[in-house]
């Protein structure tokens, strides 16, 4: 290992371009919220690949890096931001309640299929959970089982209604629960058991010995929560805050005991690879997500969308690593979500798309009389967790997660139908809008 002064000096530059930004945002108005952790989210991801570009096992696996890509990097990143800005300097204090079954009807959806799952989980908690906590190979081997799976399912059908069903809303049923919060005296019991929901989606990665899910998991309770905080009463903001520490607390065990298992045996050892997992994504973008050799042509960003009409993409990572081989770079290492845009349709055609859907965004989130409609918090939350998801990551909805685009697109246009039939046909007794 041979020490890299200008790699270094770039990284830094990048770095200190987060640090400033935090800054920035946060004298234009000191309010903590979603947008703060997501950018504290991107200060930390840097300094770990400072740390990556120097550890003295993973510094040969980076190429020379270039001033560009950061700089492109950055300006996606902040693109990708002016939703969070915006709600940031433009703060809210109530939020008009959308006066449709909608949320319960998510609720009963969500209750129904948690059930459904208990079976399948409580059947592996022994060999799943408790086995992960005290075997050392125990998350290795789970890991590896469900790689096994997804090679030979290629093309299977649906195995678990439920399941693929809970997957497809999982976001939205964190978005609702917090929703709940804010009228949670008339919905103790609803909160409950959405808390419950909630839970179900922390449980079933670690039966898989998968931490991605865990930690997309936990990136959505954290957007959720600080998306919403401002609208909680100062008892269940306390309250919140006590069940997402809990919640931490619990995961980090089987989090940790996973992480353990994947790299405890290696020469790099557990912080050498949890340094070079967490701070991978800047410095492989920067080598390779501007010019990786050709594209994927969407193949992983809209890889559901594309199989609905052409029979011949890939159905699954395996299949398009084999397809795409020639490219320098594949999804079996991180690029930011970015990334995946530039990998999967070009540099060029990937700010053009960042271009049109963050300005609509930022056209429909705008607010007046300090009063935000649930369909615009919801755009404003899926955004956010996007951003949050993809920071040190890939696209989060890539692959068969194209569901929970789905599904984010029927909910906000059923509220935004709705609100404009309240507009045409209001009623007489619309409820108050809901204050901390």
């Amino acid at each position: 290992m041979e020490f890299r002064l200008y790699d270094n000096i770039l990284t830094i530059f990048y770095l200190l371009a987060w640090v400033f930004t935090l800054i920035w945002y946060q004298r234009k108005e000191r309010t903590f919220d979603a947008g703060s952790a997501i950018i504290i989210s991107y200060v930390c991801y840097a300094f770990f690949s400072l740390l990556s570009l120097n550890d003295e096992l993973f510094s040969d696996s980076y190429e020379p890096l270039t001033l560009f890509p950061f700089i492109y990097l950055y300006g996606m990143l902040m693109l990708s931001l002016l939703p969070a800005i915006y709600h940031h300097l433009h703060p809210t204090d109530t939020i008009s309640p959308p006066q449709t079954r909608i949320i319960y009807i998510i609720c009963i959806i969500s209750i129904i299929c948690s059930i459904g799952l208990i079976g399948d989980l409580s059947g592996n908690v022994q060999q799943g959970l408790f086995k992960i906590v005290t075997d050392s190979d125990a998350g290795n081997d789970a890991y590896k089982e469900q790689a096994k799976e997804a090679a030979d399912n290629a093309r299977g059908g649906i195995e678990n209604l439920l399941s693929v069903i809970y997957n497809s809303i999982s976001d939205i049923i964190i978005f609702v629960f917090f929703y709940l919060l804010t009228t949670y005296q008339k919905n103790k019991i609803m909160v409950g058991l959405m808390l419950f929901c909630v839970t179900i989606g922390m449980v079933s990665p670690v039966m898989h010995g998968q931490r991605t899910g865990i930690m997309m998991t936990v990136f959505s309770m954290i957007v959720g929560y600080m998306v919403f905080k401002r609208y909680l009463s100062a008892t269940v903001n306390r309250i919140a805050k006590i069940i997402g520490i809990c919640f931490l607390s619990v995961v980090s065990i089987p989090l940790i005991a996973i992480t353990f298992s994947r790299f405890a045996s290696r020469a790099a050892g557990v912080m050498g690879y949890l340094t070079w997992y967490i701070g991978q994504a800047n410095l492989y973008f920067n080598n390779y997500a501007l010019d990786a050799g050709g594209t994927r042509n969407g193949d992983r960003v809209i890889n559901l969308f594309k199989r609905l009409i052409d029979s011949d993409t890939p159905s699954n990572y395996v299949e398009r690593r084999e397809m795409y081989k020639n490219l320098a770079i594949d999804d079996h290492l991180f690029t930011t979500f970015v990334g995946d845009f530039c990998i999967d349709f070009g540099p060029l055609l990937a700010v053009i798309i960042f271009l049109v859907f963050y300005l609509w965004v930022l056209s429909r989130i705008q607010t007046e009389n300090k009063t935000i409609l649930l369909h615009q918090l919801y755009l404003l939350y899926f955004t956010m967790c996007i951003s949050m998801q993809g920071g040190m990551y890939l696209f989060a909805y890539a692959d068969t997660a194209n569901l929970k685009i789905i599904t984010a697109m029927l909910f906000y246009g059923y509220l935004v139908y709705h609100e404009l039939l309240l507009k045409k046909f209001p009623l007489q007794n619309r409820p108050t809008p809901c204050k901390p």
